[in-house]
Parts: C-alpha cells; sequence; structure tokens
C-alpha cells in the first residue's frame, strides 16, 4: 500500500516537473520588451535624432517657404520684389540738323536816307522829325521834341496836350502806327494814367497818357526807329 503510493507521487511530481519545464521554455521562446524595441533604437551607435530629422528633411517642399522657386527669386531678379536696377535708356546721337521754320526777315526800315541833325524844339517838332511814320494827334498842344542819332538808330522823344480822353489819345496814334506794320501792347504805366508799346520788328514806339490838372490828356512819347543809312 505504501509503495503504492509513493508510485503515484512520483508520477505526479514527474508531471509537475514537466509541465514546469514546458513553461520556462515558453517563456524562454517569447521576444521580451528589449527585443521588441527597433534596430534603430537599440543599437548603440544609432543616433537618437535621426528618425525626426529623416522625417522633417521632407517637410520644406510643402511648408518651408524659403524653398523652390521662391527662394531663388531675389538672385535672378524676377518679380516684384527684385532689386536688380534697370538699365537706363540712352537716346541715339542726333545725326542730322533738326528742321523747322526760318526766322522772320526784319521788315525794311520805314526811313531812309540820311539821318537828321540831332536838335530839340520847344512848341513844335523839331527839323527832321519823322512825321510820316510818328505822326501826332489832331489838336495837339507840342511841348517839345527832340531827335538824335546812334549809327544807324534815329531815337524821338515828344510831349504834348490833347483835349480828348486818355484811351482817344492811344487809339490816334495806334491809327497811325498799325497800317505801317506795329503791333501793339499794353505797357506799364504809373497811377492814373495809360499807356501802349507799338512794335514793328526792331522799331519800338511807347507812349503814356496820364490826366493832368485841369481834365485834359498829357503824353509823353519815345520812340527808337532803324534807318538804312551808316
Amino acid at each position: 500500500m505504501m509503495a503504492r503510493r509513493l508510485v503515484i507521487a512520483g508520477i505526479c511530481l514527474a508531471v509537475l516537473i514537466a509541465a514546469v519545464a514546458l513553461v520556462l521554455d515558453q517563456m524562454a521562446s517569447k521576444p521580451g520588451p528589449v527585443t521588441a524595441q527597433s534596430p534603430a533604437s537599440s543599437s548603440p551607435g544609432a543616433n537618437p535624432s535621426n528618425g525626426s530629422a529623416s522625417g522633417s528633411a521632407s517637410a520644406p517642399p510643402s511648408g518651408n517657404p524659403t524653398s523652390g522657386s521662391s527662394a531663388s527669386g531675389p538672385a535672378d531678379g524676377g518679380g516684384d520684389g527684385g532689386t536688380t536696377a534697370k538699365p537706363l535708356e540712352v537716346l541715339p546721337p542726333v545725326t542730322s540738323t533738326p528742321t523747322g521754320l526760318p526766322e522772320p526777315s526784319a521788315p525794311a526800315p520805314l526811313i531812309t536816307g540820311p539821318l537828321p541833325k540831332p536838335g530839340t524844339a520847344k512848341g513844335s517838332l523839331v527839323e527832321g522829325w519823322p512825321s510820316s511814320v510818328v505822326a501826332m494827334p489832331a489838336g495837339t498842344t507840342v511841348g517839345s521834341t527832340s531827335i538824335s542819332t546812334s549809327g544807324s538808330v534815329l531815337q524821338l522823344t515828344a510831349d504834348g496836350i490833347v483835349g480828348t480822353p486818355q484811351e482817344d489819345v492811344l487809339a490816334a496814334f495806334r491809327q497811325s502806327l498799325v497800317p505801317q506794320g506795329f503791333w501793339s501792347e499794353d505797357a506799364p504805366a504809373p497811377d492814373g494814367a495809360v499807356a501802349a508799346r507799338f512794335v514793328r520788328g526792331t522799331d519800338t514806339v511807347t507812349v503814356s497818357v496820364s490826366v493832368t490838372g485841369t481834365g485834359v490828356s498829357r503824353f509823353q512819347l519815345l520812340g527808337s526807329l532803324h534807318t538804312t543809312a551808316d
């Protein structure tokens, strides 16, 4: 009886040892926590940042603002942001003399022949006064007149009194000078006076008219006429 029990106990112990051996064998064949890591992380020579570096290396094409064509824009001068200076435009040299309207020729002198001698007269026209060119208004009381010469220029001065309004005095000179080729324009005058300048080429006659204390018009004349005399 005792021997039977020992046999049974031996069998149970053998089964138990076999079961323990089987469990240990299975545990030894399963990968542990250390072997579950990737080779890159478990390798002692691997760089821990290699994973993130390789991941970010492919990111610039889609998210990096400095990559692609935008990074090369300033270098090649393209786009609105280019700072390359444009070349200056140079006009071609003038190869011919520009042509235009010819300058008008000077009108023929109104006075011909020898120049009169310089002189002055009181209350009348001085001898040699060019009455055919510069005529006094009707009703003029001459105060003084004078002529002088300078080369081929005859210079005139005169003053007189006329019992007509200022504008009528200027109109009388205008009617005398304009038909001879003069054109007229307003000229500076002191307060209370009116003035006009008559021009024909290089010939000029300036008349200023003021009002005297008695209400009549008083004019002063200054003229310069070119002649053919030397």
